[in-house]
């Protein structure tokens, strides 16, 4: 091997299969382009300063540390300007003509990210606010960092239309054709996976698919069913239905809305109340009726999703999705669902909604022919769903019939430079660190910890050839909060580097003292006032 050549992806997966690198427990998605990701172990040192006024590297002192290790399910917190040691939870060994080194990513900061409380962009978040994780579960935002300028910025581009403006260095969790086993990924940067998007025909990368998010419930004016039906199919100025079938008219009627016949042919009026008159101008005033409701949400001649509708629980969502489906959706013979609709922001919105539920939709804009003319435009939003969208019998039926599947995700169809955009990065606190941000619901993966603060990197610079062992990491948070750290998630990275010939003397000869050799826990100094080893 060349000198001083740092190791390749195929070269680091070829060493280990030989067994001449060893790093426990191996999981082959942790290489990058030219390192392995290592995680944090469960055993911390924290120093007591208040034992020693000052260190005297003649005379080391003894028991400055006191070790912490933290149980399955935990965290361990960093305060602020403290500083602690770590280990990896990896124990690496190298043969004698290999050395390692540790290497201690931003998003757009108009970036629309998904919280409990509804949208925010990423140059909103502050410590404390939570954002959800791809199963769908509120996480706590645990570190931001200052807005970054000047950065190398790329646009993603996803299969579903969505771009993402991200810098070079900002990490995506994707999947690959050859990562079949569930659970399975990859944590690359977008400069990484830039020059490789194609793997022959298809696409090389994908994201993953997100579970429907779990927003708290709302108190809502209307049931979202009937609301979803009305959107539908529903008179625009008015609260009546045109060419329902009897079974949506019979769960407008369980939702506790009265639907009374009207003299125009296939219409209904819903809710019971009637109009109330003021007895002094005789003029009508609201009420508790359904027309009134609408128009106090400002519906009435402007049909759209409120917004407490569009955030509500996932039931609540889910019935929304089935009064629009029933009314006015369609799926074909192959299990796709689609909505149509001529306003293009309501079928944003349709889409907001579908993708919240953890489906994949896209939108197609289409001119509504007639006699070989273009007429009008019309707004498609399909998406395969893997659960049923119907309450109609019939519709129902259809989709019952169907394979229904969990789609793969998103395929990054194009990366490309772009201007410089201000970005930013968060670290949320849990394990895998990673959360949904845009419309689509996408997981991307928390960015670098050096920008966040916190700074990681291994006591001794280099490992040695012939050494074995996990590695004692330096950590410092060197922000004005604390941050959780949890182990088990990716920390830092081990490049290798090839030696012009084996070392003569490899960690572990008799002849050094290799005094941190087979360590498995976060290990103290044990300077002893002569050269380190």
């Amino acid at each position: 091997m060349p000198a001083a050549s740092v190791l390749s992806d195929g070269t680091i997966r070829r060493l280990v299969a030989e067994g001449r690198v060893r790093i426990e427990p191996w999981d082959e998605a942790m290489v990058q382009p030219a390192s392995v990701d290592l995680r944090l172990g469960d055993s911390f040192r924290v120093f007591h300063n208040h034992r020693a006024t000052a260190i005297d590297l003649d005379q080391p002192p003894a028991n400055l540390t006191e070790l912490v290790r933290v149980g399955q399910g935990e965290s361990f917190v960093i305060h602020p300007g403290e500083f602690v040691l770590g280990r990896t939870e990896e124990l690496v060994a190298l043969p004698d003509d290999l050395v390692a080194r540790i290497e201690g990513k931003a998003l757009d900061i108009e970036t629309p990210v998904p919280t409990p409380a509804g949208w925010r962009t990423m140059g909103d978040l502050r410590v404390g606010d939570r954002v959800f994780d791809p199963a769908g579960e509120p996480v706590e935002v645990v570190a931001v960092s200052e807005v970054l300028h000047g950065r190398e910025c790329f646009e993603v581009t996803f299969s579903d239309g969505t771009e993402v403006i991200a810098d070079g260095d900002h990490l995506w969790e994707v999947r690959t054709q050859g990562d079949r086993r569930p659970g399975r990924h990859r944590i690359l940067t977008t400069r990484a996976m830039e020059p490789h998007l194609r793997a022959g025909k298809e696409y090389r990368y994908r994201t993953e698919q997100a579970l429907a998010v779990r927003y708290p419930p709302k108190e809502l004016p209307i049931d979202p069913y009937v609301l979803g039906a009305w959107l539908g199919d529903g008179t625009s100025t008015a609260a009546m239905l045109t060419g329902a079938d009897e079974p949506i008219l019979q769960e407008v009627a369980r939702a506790g809305e009265a639907v009374t016949a009207v003299s125009r042919p296939l219409a209904c009026r819903l809710g019971g109340t009637g109009p109330t008159r003021e007895s002094t101008t005789g003029r009508y005033r609201r009420n508790d009726s359904l027309s009134s409701r609408l128009r106090d949400l400002g519906l009435l001649g402007d049909k759209h999703i409120p917004d407490d509708y569009l955030h509500g629980s996932v039931a609540q969502r889910q019935a929304l999705l089935e009064g629009l489906m029933d009314t006015d959706g369609y799926v074909d013979a192959y299990g796709r669902c689609e909505l149509t609709t001529v306003d293009y922001l309501l079928a944003r919105q349709y889409a907001d909604l579908v993708a919240g539920l953890g489906f994949c939709p896209t939108i197609a804009t289409k001119p509504v022919m007639l006699d070989g003319r273009a007429m009008s435009l019309r707004n498609g939003v399909t998406f395969s769903p893997h659960a049923p969208v119907f309450r109609l019998p019939r519709k129902r039926a259809r989709q019952d019939v169907v394979r229904q599947f969990r789609t793969s995700g998103r395929a990054i169809l194009d990366i490309r430079q772009t201007r410089s955009v201000p970005v930013r990065c968060i670290e949320v606190g849990s394990a895998r660190g990673t959360f949904l941000i845009t419309r689509a619901y996408l997981p991307t993966h928390n960015s670098s910890l050096g920008r966040l603060g916190l700074i990681v990197h291994a006591t001794a610079g280099f490992v040695d050839p012939g050494f074995s062992g996990s590695l004692t990491l330096e950590i410092t948070n060197l922000t004005r909060v604390p941050i959780i750290l949890w182990p088990g998630k990716p920390v830092a990275q081990l490049s290798f580097m090839a030696l012009d010939r084996p070392a003569e003397r490899p960690y572990g000869h008799p002849e050094l003292g290799s005094h941190y050799h087979g360590q498995v826990e976060a290990t103290e100094s044990r300077y002893e006032g002569g050269p380190a080893r």
